[in-house]
């Protein structure tokens, strides 16, 4: 857990920036589907690089995050990117999550027994027991992914707004349940995966070319807006082996658009 990384301001500016997008949306993952896992009365919302230029800013490029994320994926790929971000508002009586390993996500991938995304949860608002603050098996990121678990030594994991749970995609983990008639658990999901994996979000399509025009460079590799370094080679065909680059024209010269303009 980091506490307090952002600071109080800075989150309600966030809140801000996301609220007329959480007000228009209906709760429920899709319209007339009940979804326990999604959860009935959760707002999830993406795009957020083009709805919070804040979240940009202070939690997708934060230091400190990509300190982490460096360290524990750069040893296993050329580079990373973002898999998904998300509101995950959860609603009064909204039942708790089953819990689940997000890297069971990729498969087949998980068997190789690295550390295939890291993922961040940042409070922006209530985000204790009773509203549904996520629920944790500690310890759980160290077992076999097919080891059984349940529920009744799933820990919840309170934060105040501005402060973080980081954690792997392979720890047992799911939102708790909501048991306030009033009260809303706000939380921001974002996760850093391997480069050469496929994000869960369709992301590079969630933001237009105006939007990423004016992001950082770093911002658009995170995005899927330039090129992802799969190798260190530099003779050779295998010099050319990267992903998400056209022919000899690398993404990173043009800004990091798809435009050679």
């Amino acid at each position: 857990m980091i506490e307090g990384y952002i600071d109080p301001a800075t989150v309600a500016r966030i809140d801000a920036e996301l609220e007329p997008f959480v007000q228009r949306r209906d709760p429920g993952f899709k319209d007339h589907s009940a979804d326990s896992f999604y959860g009935g009365n959760t707002k999830r919302i993406q795009g957020l690089a083009a709805k919070s230029p804040t979240w940009v800013e202070s939690i997708l490029l934060n230091p400190t995050l990509l300190a982490i994320a460096d360290g524990i994926l750069l040893p296993n790929c050329g580079d990373y990117w973002m898999s998904q971000a998300e509101t995950i508002y959860i609603g009064p009586g909204n039942a708790a999550q089953t819990l689940h390993r997000d890297d069971l996500n990729w498969s087949r991938a998980g068997e190789l027994g690295i550390d295939m995304q890291v993922s961040v949860l940042t409070a922006v608002g209530d985000y204790d027991a009773e509203v549904g603050a996520t629920m944790v098996i500690p310890g759980s990121h160290l077992w076999p992914l097919d080891q059984p678990f349940d529920r009744s030594a799933a820990r919840p994991v309170e934060l105040e707004p501005g402060s973080a749970l980081v954690y792997l995609g392979s720890l047992v983990h799911g939102g708790g349940a909501n048991r306030t008639d009033t009260r809303w658990r706000k939380g921001l999901y974002v996760s850093y995966l391997l480069g050469w994996l496929t994000p869960e979000e369709a992301v590079a399509r969630s933001i237009t070319p105006e939007v990423a025009e004016h992001l950082p460079q770093r911002a658009r590799e995170l995005l899927g807006w330039s090129s992802v370094r799969g190798n260190h080679a530099h003779q050779g065909a295998a010099a050319a082996l990267q992903l998400w680059q056209l022919d000899q024209d690398d993404l990173e010269r043009f800004d990091g658009l798809f435009s050679n303009k």
